[in-house]
């Protein structure tokens, strides 16, 4: 408490007042900073494991999709990230980028990106 309001509340009686309001606010402002550093760390922890869980989803329908015998087009040359990339884009309804990512990787013009998106997201 500062050494003004302190000889301004002096005698008043408010002096004690004012020092528990004073705790109180202080109390408060560690709680909430308390429960804000909590809630972050949660979901820090959540947004990880949400993605090792896409991960394994993915890993498991990829078996499944094989075990089927369900064939989309040939990917030969096309890296299995830069696969992964084109199929959340396509799945996401984002063929553009799709397309791009097929281009950067094998090297085709855009008409062949583009018909081999499309026969990929057909076979979905």
């Amino acid at each position: 408490m500062g050494i003004l309001v302190k000889a301004r509340l002096r005698g008043t009686g408010m002096d004690d007042r004012y020092g528990s309001v004073m705790l109180i606010v202080e109390f408060t402002l560690v709680a909430i900073f308390v429960v804000l550093l909590l809630l972050l760390i949660t979901a820090a922890g959540n947004l990880s494991s949400t993605g090792r869980t896409v991960e394994r989803v993915e890993r498991k329908l990829d078996r499944v999709i094989a075990h089927l015998g369900i064939e989309g087009p040939a990917a030969e040359g096309i890296p299995p990230d830069v696969l992964a990339e084109i199929d959340r884009c396509i799945w996401s309804d984002r063929r553009a980028e799709a397309i791009k990512h097929y281009r950067d990787a094998t090297g085709h013009d855009a008409v062949t990106a583009k018909e081999w998106i499309n026969q990929r997201a057909a076979s979905y």
